[in-house]
């Protein structure tokens, strides 16, 4: 696999190396940053971990103290920029500017929406998680994958195929996870701090939000709304919302669910899954957004109603009348 060789040898030639992934990080995101910061630390590299955004309470855990900054002086200069999970350099938020700074830029990533604009473009569309293709791309080369770096690809992969029930799930993907707990890693204990700690004001919260979810296209169209008044009436950050658009994706009538958070009065952040063969990553795309065809999502300078309006007006074509 002539990626790995190249990949590793940039690694290996680069002594300040910084990794970043897209702001509000998620799973695969936070995985990726973590594994390989991992293995970069455990081979003497200098490391800086960026991420715009609060880290979501159920992987707080995994993270150690002082591990990820949230905060870049614009002055500090890396041999190496490696993005990953990131389909475009707008995703990386305020550290897009570290791109400039960074003598070479290596994106790993599986959006099949990504724009290759880095130096070494390594995407694969047809992979799982960007976890996954890490653990590819140590494979090939011969590396050690530690436990505790297995841990990490385990979260990338458990949360990017929906604990294995999204249609990104191939045979690969399992062989992977097989492998991984041959190594040692407690699933167990991660699926219950990934799945089952959340504290009772989410779980009212997330009540609230799904009692209040409107149906349009024959119920073939679910959609939910999260405003800033609700979040400060519940004590919350947006952070913290979480699993909602799935859930509207197991209604058995709902072929595209979305959820619109609201950031400010004229911003508002779209998530969009699809359940069978509908691309939602197209969708986003004609909003400047991006993913994958079965779930997707755009930032939208709007407010929630006028949103709202756009996408049934976009989906009309789609799901009729």
């Amino acid at each position: 696999m002539n990626d790995a060789k190249l990949f590793f040898d940039n690694i290996k030639n680069s002594k300040n190396i910084c990794l970043v992934s897209h702001k509000n990080p998620d799973g695969d995101s936070l995985g990726s940053l973590l594994m390989l910061n991992e293995y970069l630390k455990n081979i003497n590299k200098q490391v800086d971990v960026f991420v715009e955004g609060k880290i979501p309470y159920n992987y707080e855990t995994f993270i150690s103290k002082d591990t990820i900054k949230f905060e870049y002086d614009n002055i500090k200069f890396y041999d190496l920029l490696i993005v990953l999970d990131c389909g475009d350099e707008s995703r990386l938020g305020i550290f897009s500017r570290i791109i400039n700074n960074s003598s070479k830029i290596i994106c790993v990533d599986h959006h099949v929406t990504n724009t290759n604009f880095a130096d070494i473009n390594i995407v694969d569309s047809d992979i799982s998680s960007t976890g996954e293709l890490l653990f590819k791309l140590f494979k090939a080369a011969n590396k050690e994958i530690t436990k505790k770096m297995a841990e990490y690809i385990y979260i990338s992969i458990i949360t990017d195929t929906g604990k294995f029930t999204y249609s990104n799930t191939s045979g690969e993907t399992y062989k992977a996870v097989g492998e991984l707990v041959d190594l040692g890693i407690d699933i167990l204990q991660i699926n219950n701090n990934l799945y089952n700690s959340k504290p009772i004001k989410i779980v009212k919260n997330f009540i609230q939000i799904i009692s209040d979810i409107e149906f349009y296209y024959n119920n073939r169209f679910g959609i939910a709304k999260v405003t800033q008044a609700m979040l400060l009436e519940n004590k919350m950050n947006m952070d913290d919302i979480d699993g909602v658009v799935e859930f509207i994706r197991e209604i058995k009538e709902v072929e595209i669910s979305c959820i619109i958070k609201e950031i400010n009065s004229n911003e508002v952040k779209v998530s969009l899954r699809s359940k069978n063969d509908i691309d939602v990553s197209e969708i986003a795309k004609t909003y400047g957004g991006g993913g994958h065809k079965r779930a997707a999502g755009f930032t939208f300078n709007k407010s929630i109603e006028e949103t709202k309006n756009e996408i049934l007006g976009t989906l009309k074509t789609i799901l009729g009348e």
